[in-house]
C-alpha cells in the first residue's frame, strides 16, 4: 500500500489560467539578435488538448543550452542604466559654505579665544561663578591655560618658519630666473660669485638668529663664552625643582601653616606697633627725658635675632623634628626614673647582702668556738674514762 492512502484527494486537474507570451515591440533593433525574432509563440492550451504528465507543452520547447546562450547574449546586449539621486539643496538662511576656513584665520580666532580666557581667569568674579557648579582649582585652569598658550605658540612659530621658508623658495627662484635672464642678456659673461653664495650666507643667517631665540629662551645669551665663567643651570632641571617646590607649597596644609604663621607674624607686629607707639607717646609727654635705654631682653634678643635669620628656612624642620622627638623625651625621662628605682633597688639589696654575709661571719666563728669547746670535753672525757678504767683494772688485781 502506498503512504498517502490515507490523505485526502488531490486535485490534479490541469490548471487552464495560461495566457499566450507577448513579447515587447517597442524595444530597440540591437537590443535582441535575430535568433530570438524566429521562435515560435508558445499559444494557449485549449481545453481539447491533452495535458502530457508534467503539465508542460514540450512541443515547441527549445534546448536548455541554447536557452542560456540566447539569454546571455541579450542581457550582455540590454544597456545597463544607472539611477543616479542627488540631495536638493538646502533652504537654510545661513548656509555652510563648503570650503573650511584657512589655517590662519581659525589660528587668529583661537588666539582671541586664548585672550578672553585670560581676561576671564583674571576676573574673580567669573571663578566665583564657576564654584557655584562645583569646585574648581585655580591652579589647574591656570596650568591648562599655560599649556594651550604654548601650544598656540609652537603651532605659530611652525607657521612662521613655514612662511619663511616659502618666501625664501620663491625668493630662491626669483633669483634664479634673474639669474637666468642675465645669462640670456649676457651670454659671455661669468655668473657672478654672489648669488652662487647668497643662499648659504641666508641659511647660516637664519641658523644663527634662531640659535640666539634658543639662548635667550634658555636664559644662557648673556654668559660669554670663555671657560672661565660658569655656565647657567640647565633649564630642565630647573623646571623640575620648581616644579615640584610648587606642587609642595599648594598643598592645603602647607598653605594653612603658612597662614597660621603669617597670622601670628601679624599679631606680633601690631603689638610691636603699639610698643613703638606707646614709646613715642611717653617720649612726646616728657621731652626732658631721653630716649630710653633698650631693656636687657632686647640686648639679649638682638644678637640671637641675627643669628636666626640665616636659620629661617631650616626652623620649621626643625621644629617638625622636635614634635616628633617629643614622645622619645618623655619615654626618656620615664626611662630614667625607672633606672633610679632600680639602683636604689640594687643599693638596698646590696646592704642586705652584706649584713647577711656579717651574720655568716658571726655564725661561721661561734662554730669554730663551739667545735673547739667540743674538743676540749672530748679529751677531758676520754682521759677520764682512761683514768677510770685503769682503777677498775688495778681493783680486779686486788
Amino acid at each position: 500500500m502506498s503512504k498517502y492512502a490515507n490523505l485526502p484527494d488531490i486535485d490534479t486537474a490541469p490548471d487552464i489560467y495560461e495566457t499566450e507570451d507577448v513579447f515587447p515591440t517597442t524595444t530597440a533593433k540591437d537590443d535582441y539578435s535575430d535568433d530570438e525574432s524566429g521562435l515560435p509563440t508558445r499559444g494557449a492550451r485549449g481545453k481539447n488538448e491533452l495535458p502530457s504528465k508534467e503539465e508542460l507543452d514540450g512541443a515547441h520547447l527549445i534546448d536548455a543550452d541554447e536557452a542560456s546562450r540566447l539569454f546571455k547574449r541579450a542581457e550582455r546586449r540590454r544597456p545597463k542604466t544607472k539611477g543616479i539621486y542627488s540631495y536638493p539643496r538646502s533652504h537654510s538662511p545661513s548656509p555652510s559654505s563648503s570650503k573650511p576656513p584657512p589655517l590662519s584665520l581659525r589660528l587668529k580666532q583661537l588666539q582671541a579665544e586664548l585672550v578672553s580666557l585670560e581676561s576671564e581667569l583674571a576676573d574673580p568674579a567669573s571663578l566665583q561663578d564657576d564654584q557655584t557648579d562645583g569646585p574648581v582649582d585655580p591652579a589647574e585652569l591656570i596650568r591648562g591655560l599655560v599649556d594651550v598658550k604654548s601650544r598656540l605658540e609652537k603651532i605659530s612659530h611652525a607657521r612662521n618658519k613655514r612662511m619663511r621658508l616659502v618666501q625664501g623658495v620663491i625668493q630662491d627662484g626669483e633669483a634664479k630666473e634673474e639669474a637666468q635672464d642675465a645669462k640670456k642678456d649676457a651670454v659671455g659673461e661669468e655668473k657672478p660669485e654672489d648669488t652662487q653664495e647668497k643662499g648659504p650666507a641666508r641659511d647660516a643667517a637664519e641658523i644663527d638668529r634662531r640659535v640666539g631665540e634658543l639662548e635667550k629662551v634658555v636664559g644662557s645669551g648673556s654668559t660669554s663664552l670663555d671657560e672661565t665663567s660658569p655656565m647657567p643651570q640647565p633649564l630642565l632641571p630647573l623646571l623640575t625643582r620648581l616644579s615640584t617646590q610648587l606642587n609642595v607649597l599648594t598643598q592645603p596644609r602647607h598653605l594653612d601653616n603658612i597662614s597660621r604663621r603669617l597670622k601670628l607674624l601679624l599679631t606680633d607686629l601690631d603689638r610691636l606697633s603699639a610698643s613703638n607707639k606707646h614709646q613715642r607717646q611717653l617720649s612726646t609727654n616728657d621731652p626732658s627725658a631721653g630716649p630710653a635705654a633698650p631693656s636687657a631682653i632686647q640686648d639679649q634678643l638682638a644678637p640671637l635675632l641675627t643669628r636666626l635669620v640665616p636659620m629661617l628656612p631650616h626652623i620649621p624642620h626643625i621644629l617638625a623634628r622636635l614634635r616628633t622627638l617629643s614622645a622619645l623625651h618623655t619615654s626618656a625621662a620615664d626611662f630614667s626614673r625607672t633606672l633610679d628605682g632600680l639602683e636604689e633597688d640594687q643599693r638596698r639589696v646590696r646592704d642586705l647582702l652584706g649584713e647577711l654575709e656579717r651574720a655568716v661571719g658571726s655564725v661561721e666563728g661561734s662554730l669554730k668556738e663551739n667545735g673547739e669547746v667540743v674538743k676540749k670535753n672530748v679529751a677531758g672525757l676520754e682521759d677520764r674514762i682512761s683514768q677510770l678504767t685503769e682503777r677498775l683494772d688495778k681493783l680486779q688485781t686486788f
